[in-house]
């Protein structure tokens, strides 16, 4: 049975402040106004994305002097900007002369200056004022530099991430990961670079979106391909959840994914063949259904297996890590710690970042609220982020802008297309006048539970 760790993390204090008290998270379930009310995605917008660390870009994203990324959440937009090989500052996206936002998207600022396009103003990279246009005009002709320069908010670069937060005093970065910091670093994540990110706006509230990733619970409705035709009960048996304080958490199978997620018991009664044939219809469904945790490559590796001869004792499973680890030792690419990978399988980082890592590789989902705030939408990021050979360059960075159906494998791919079918009937239904509250498994969907407690506290002050 899927089991569950550091259970103190889900009990509930009492409410205050502006939060109902129906609103709160309860003991079994969630209140669907928390999904639909824009009076909650109001207080969301007032009380937490104002407070929060945020995960604004991704470090490759801008390797040079003058890159810069745009992040927007609801009404506020920041650039990100490289300075230089050591520093990334994060900006107000606006000008202080007429408010014109002075980038969008992703780019490069030329010749290492900031340039407002509505009248030239000009600053440096590091956001200190270069050039007013007729400078003696503003002011009664005492405008000094420094009243001009860009305004900077907080930035913390980690495992490649670049966090951003606006509050004035924020809570210190470090204290608010150090439940996830050690596994974070051990699956490698600092040292994945781009494979490729899709963006699209999708009719589901952002925690929706975010919560059909933080479960596996869904896994052999919605993706039957990935169980091999194990019932749904043997087939989340493997699970244990750990939800992780200040709304964080995670689960993992225990290896379960390198033996082809068969049961031990039913392993000891497979022939090589049979492990080797189970592990790749694995690792097969997972390359192409999001080619992004599994590649062509670690298929290939673990098709040699089928006429290797194995060590007394070992497993097919074990044969395929051993595998995989020498065969990246000798790229020159940097893999995860075994013990990393056997305890992350999905790692939800408060508020809205889910990564699913495996061996070099990620998948990665972000999802937040549209600028107008309306609680039935939301953006939502899917990257591929992977390690790459010492004699390999990543592709350049691009978004892809999903078009059509979200539940059409031929907008992105199948595994994604399946979830999306989900998300979006799941907010339809939201808004039954037959459902006042969801129902919440105790063990499968604790770490959701731990995130809305998270949030609670945020949101009561």
């Amino acid at each position: 049975m899927p089991s569950i760790s550091n259970v103190k993390a889900l009990k509930s204090s009492t409410s205050g402040g502006r939060l109902p008290a129906e609103w709160e998270t309860g003991e079994h379930g969630l209140s669907v106004a928390r999904y639909t009310s824009r009076e909650f995605a109001q207080l969301e917008a007032e009380l937490l994305w104002p407070r929060v660390w945020q995960m604004a870009c991704r470090v490759d994203q801008i390797s040079n002097p003058g890159d810069y990324v745009v992040y927007d959440i609801l009404q506020e937009s920041v650039v990100v900007v490289r300075v230089d090989a050591a520093t990334v500052k994060a900006f107000h996206n606006v000008c202080p002369h007429r408010a014109t936002a002075l980038a969008v998207g992703a780019g490069r600022f030329q010749l290492d200056h900031i340039v407002c396009p509505f009248h030239g103003w000009k600053w440096r990279l590091n956001g200190e004022s270069a050039y007013v246009l007729n400078s003696e005009e503003f002011k009664g002709g005492c405008l000094q530099p420094g009243d001009v320069d860009l305004k900077e908010i907080h930035v913390k670069l980690w495992a490649g991430f670049v966090y951003v937060n606006f509050a004035k005093d924020p809570r210190p970065f470090d204290d608010v990961f150090a439940p996830v910091m050690d596994v974070v670093d051990g699956v490698k994540l600092g040292d994945m670079k781009f494979h490729y990110h899709f963006q699209a706006l999708v009719n589901a509230n952002w925690k929706v979106a975010q919560e059909a990733f933080m479960e596996s619970y869904h896994v052999p409705s919605t993706h039957p391909q990935l169980v091999g035709g194990l019932s749904p009960e043997v087939a989340n048996s493997f699970w244990t959840y750990i939800p992780e304080a200040n709304g964080h958490g995670r689960f993992h199978s225990g290896g379960a994914g390198m033996r082809g997620r068969m049961p031990p018991e039913k392993l000891a009664s497979m022939s090589q063949a049979e492990q080797v044939a189970a592990l790749l219809r694995n690792l097969t469904n997972m390359a192409y259904g999001h080619d992004a945790q599994v590649h062509s490559e670690e298929v290939e590796i673990a098709r040699t297996l089928r006429h290797k001869t194995l060590a007394p004792g070992e497993s097919v499973g074990e044969a395929f890590m051993s595998a995989l680890r020498k065969h990246y030792q000798d790229q020159g690419r940097p893999m995860g710690s075994f013990e990393a990978l056997n305890e992350c399988v999905d790692m939800h980082l408060f508020p809205n970042v889910t990564f699913l890592p495996t061996f070099g590789n990620a998948v990665m989902y972000r999802s937040r609220p549209r600028p107008d705030n309306d609680p039935d939408w939301c953006i939502f990021d899917m990257y591929a982020i992977r390690t790459y050979a010492e004699d390999d360059r990543p592709p350049p960075w691009k978004t892809v802008v999903a078009q059509g159906e979200l539940s059409d494998p031929k907008t992105w791919y199948l595994i994604p297309s399946q979830d999306f079918t989900s998300i979006v009937r799941q907010q339809r239904g939201m808004h039954s006048s037959g459902i006042n509250e969801t129902l919440m498994a105790r063990v499968q969907e604790s770490n959701i539970l731990n995130m809305h407690q998270e949030m609670d506290r945020y949101l009561r002050d």
